[in-house]
C-alpha cells in the first residue's frame, strides 16, 4: 500500500485548528532532524521528505493505531478450523447506502472440540441468519448477546464477533460450509475500509482492508496466516461495472436489470486483499507475454472516464514492469489470472489489491509523475500478496520490499549509476523505531523508506548476483503461503553462505538508528620508500552514534589518485579502527561510501593517530 500522499485529501479536509496541529507537528520533525539536514539547501526532494513525515504523523493521528488487538484465546479457538474457499455474494443500494450480503465460508474441522465457530464481523452489520451445510444454526453477535458465552473470555471481545454455535455439528477432519446473511450500513474504520462517494457525478463505491478492515464489510476468519480460494459475485445497476480479484467467470443480467459480475480467483488469498471497486468505469485490456513465452495473460485496466485518456498513457509501461520483476524475482506470481489497476475514490495512494491493484484518481496525471507508485503496487503482487506476512510485525516484508522495487524500476530504466540518487531520496534524515514490529503506526516511513534501505545495503553487503538469487530463492520458497522476517534471514544466509546476524540485528531487529562516521586517512611512504610508485594509505574509522553500539559493515573506500580511481573494501566490526593498504600512485582524495551502499552519517575529520579498540 501507498498511502502517504492521502495527505492531499486530508489538508483539503482539514479544518484550521488541524492545519496549526500540522505546522506544529511540522516545527517538531524539523527540530528532530539531524544538523546535517537542518543546514541542506531546501530543495523539492528535501520538501517532500518533510510531507511525507507529515503525511505519517496526520495519518496516524486521524486513524490512530490501525491494528486490532485480538485476544490470543480467541484465536486459539479460529486456528481450530481452516478456511479453504470464501464466496461472497454481494449488493449495494445507492440510495441507502446499504450492504446487503450473503458470504459462504468452506473450511476444515481442525479438531474435536470445535463447538464455536468465531468469525470477525463489525456489530454494525446485522446478520439475518447462520447456516452450517444447510442446516440454520445458533449465533451470537455483538458484546451483549443473552446466550451463555465461554467464561474465559470477557463479554467485551465478542464486540466484533460473530459467534455460531457448532456443539455436536462437525468432527475432526469433517469439510463443512457456513452461510451467513447480513446487511447493513458498513463504517469506514480505517482507510476507507468501506466507502461510497460520489466523483466527478460517478457514484463509487470501493473497498480496501488493510491491514484488520476486511469485518467492517463482510464476515470472515481475518487471519493472515489462513489463506483460501475467493469468489466475488457483485450486482450493480445496469450501467455500472464491478471489478474484483482473479478472472471475470461471467456477467449476467439479474431480473430487475441489474448486472451481475462474477469474479474467481484459484489462487491462494489473505483477507486483507479480498476488494471490490463499482463505478461506470471506462475498460481496456493489454496483454503480458510471459517469460517462457508460453501464454498471454491479460492486463485489465478500470478508469472514471474523465481519466481515460491519462490513464492510458500513465499505465502503458505496465507491460515491461511486469516483464522486469519477473526476470528479478521470479515469473509473475498470478499468470494464469491476470494484472490490473482500477481507480478508486483515494486522492492519492494505492493499494496492491491481489491481480486488481486499486488506484488513487488523483494519481492519474497523463505525465507518468506517479510511474514509481505504479511500480510498488505491481512490486507487491510478488511481495506482500503471493508472499504474505505472517504478521504485521513484518509488514517491512511487503513495503520495504515494494519500496525498493521502485528504485529497481528506474535502474532498469536509467542504469546502475541511478542508485545513489535514488536510495538518498528514501532517506528521511530521521527514522523512529525498529523496522521489525515498528512501534505506534505501522505504515510509516521505517517500513518503507528503511526498509527499502535495508534491502538495499543486503544487496550491498551480498552483491547483485547472490542479492537477487535470494529475493528470488524467498519468492519461490514462500509463493502463496506467508514469511516471517526470521524466515527471510534464514533464506539470506541460506543462499549467501554468510551469517547475518549481526545484520538483521542492527538494522531490523533491535538497531533504531544509523552509524555515524568520522574518518580521516594519512599517506606515508611505502616501506620507507620515498621513490616508490606505491604509498601506505592508513585509513581511520570511528563510529559515534549513540543509538547502537557498533555497526558491523563492510564500508567501500574510493580512493582518488593521479592515475585513477580504485575501490577499496574493508570490513568494520569495532567502534574505532584502523585500515592499511597499499595504494599505486600520489593519493589526491578518499571517500567513504561515495556511491551510498550505507545508510549513514559521515563526516571527513583532521587526522588522528589511535588504536584499534
Amino acid at each position: 500500500m501507498n498511502n502517504q500522499n492521502k495527505f492531499i485529501k486530508f489538508m483539503k479536509k482539514t479544518s484550521p485548528f488541524l492545519i496549526i496541529i500540522f505546522v506544529y507537528i511540522l516545527i517538531i520533525i524539523s527540530c528532530s532532524f539531524t544538523v546535517s539536514t537542518i543546514r541542506a539547501k531546501v530543495t523539492k526532494q528535501n520538501l517532500k521528505k518533510i510531507v511525507h513525515l507529515l503525511a505519517d504523523k496526520y495519518i496516524q493521528l486521524k486513524y490512530g493505531d490501525p491494528e486490532r488487538e485480538d485476544d490470543p484465546r480467541i484465536i486459539a479457538m479460529q486456528n481450530q478450523f481452516d478456511v479453504q474457499k470464501c464466496k461472497l455474494d454481494l449488493s449495494y443500494d445507492f440510495n441507502d447506502e446499504k450492504l446487503y450480503g450473503t458470504v459462504y465460508i468452506t473450511s476444515q474441522d481442525l479438531s474435536d472440540t470445535l463447538n464455536q465457530i468465531y468469525l470477525n464481523l463489525y456489530s454494525n452489520l446485522k446478520v439475518n441468519y447462520v447456516k452450517i451445510d444447510n442446516i440454520e444454526a445458533e449465533f451470537y453477535q455483538g458484546a451483549n448477546f443473552s446466550s451463555p458465552r465461554d467464561s474465559k473470555i470477557e463479554q467485551s471481545y465478542y464486540k466484533n464477533y460473530l459467534v455460531i454455535n457448532s456443539k455436536g455439528k462437525l468432527t475432526n477432519k469433517q469439510d463443512f460450509t457456513i452461510e451467513i446473511n447480513y446487511e447493513g450500513k458498513p463504517k469506514d474504520n480505517g482507510f476507507d475500509s468501506f466507502s461510497s462517494k460520489k466523483i466527478d457525478d460517478n457514484e463509487v463505491v470501493y473497498t480496501l482492508s488493510e491491514p484488520s478492515f476486511a469485518p467492517a464489510w463482510w464476515p470472515c476468519k481475518d487471519i493472515l496466516t489462513d489463506k483460501f480460494l475467493a469468489e466475488t459475485r457483485i450486482t450493480v445497476p445496469p450501467d455500472y461495472m464491478a471489478a474484483s480479484s482473479g478472472i471475470l467467470k461471467d456477467v449476467t443480467t439479474s431480473e430487475k436489470g441489474d448486472k451481475i459480475f462474477d469474479w474467481v480467483s484459484n489462487y491462494p488469498i489473505s483477507s486483507y486483499l479480498v476488494s471490490f471497486t463499482v463505478a461506470k468505469y471506462d475498460r481496456w485490456d493489454t496483454v503480458y507475454v510471459a517469460l517462457d513465452t508460453s501464454k498471454k495473460m491479460p492486463l485489465e485496466y478500470f478508469s472514471y472516464p474523465k481519466y481515460t485518456k491519462a490513464a492510458k498513457k500513465d499505465w502503458i509501461k505496465t507491460p515491461e514492469m511486469i516483464h522486469t520483476f519477473a526476470t528479478l524475482f521470479g515469473e509473475y506470481p498470478f499468470i494464469n489470472e491476470k494484472y490490473g489497476m482500477a481507480m478508486f475514490g483515494w486522492r492519492g495512494g494505492a493499494m496492491e489489491h491481489q491481480t486488481l491493484t486499486s488506484m488513487g484518481y488523483t494519481l492519474v496525471t497523463g505525465n507518468g509523475s506517479n510511474e514509481s507508485i505504479v511500480a510498488h503496487e505491481l512490486v507487491h503482487q510478488w511481495f506482500g500478496d503471493a508472499v504474505s506476512p505472517e504478521s504485521w510485525k513484518d509488514i517491512w516484508l511487503n513495503e520495504g520490499f515494494a519500496s525498493y522495487g521502485e528504485v529497481l524500476w528506474d535502474e532498469h530504466l536509467k542504469g546502475k549509476q541511478i542508485l545513489k540518487t535514488e536510495m538518498s531520496y528514501k532517506d528521511f534524515g530521521l527514522f523512529r523505531g525498529t523496522v521489525y514490529n515498528p512501534s505506534g503506526f505501522i505504515f510509516s516511513s521505517v517500513v518503507y523508506q528503511k526498509g527499502a534501505w535495508c534491502l538495499h545495503m543486503l544487496r550491498g553487503v551480498t552483491g547483485d548476483s547472490v542479492f537477487f538469487k535470494i529475493l528470488s530463492t524467498y519468492y519461490d520458497k514462500y509463493k502463496y503461503k506467508n514469511a516471517n522476517t526470521s524466515q527471510f534471514k534464514a533464506v539470506c544466509e541460506e543462499v549467501s553462505g554468510l551469517d547475518l546476524s549481526a545484520f538483521f540485528d542492527e538494522w531490523i531487529f533491535k538497531g533504531t538508528g544509523r552509524p555515524s562516521y568520522e574518518y580521516s586517512y594519512k599517506v606515508d611512504d611505502f616501506m620507507g620508500d620515498k621513490n616508490s610508485e606505491v604509498h601506505t594509505l592508513r585509513i581511520n574509522v570511528e563510529q559515534k552514534q549513540s543509538d547502537y553500539d557498533v555497526y558491523k559493515m563492510p564500508i567501500r573506500i574510493t580512493v582518488v589518485t593521479d592515475d585513477g580511481e580504485q575501490e577499496l573494501k574493508f570490513y568494520n566490526l569495532k567502534k574505532r579502527q584502523q585500515f592499511e593498504q597499499p595504494v599505486r600512485g600520489n593519493i589526491k582524495n578518499v571517500l567513504f561510501d561515495r556511491d551510498n551502499w550505507i545508510l549513514k552519517e559521515v563526516k571527513k575529520v583532521d587526522y588522528k593517530e589511535f588504536y584499534d579498540n
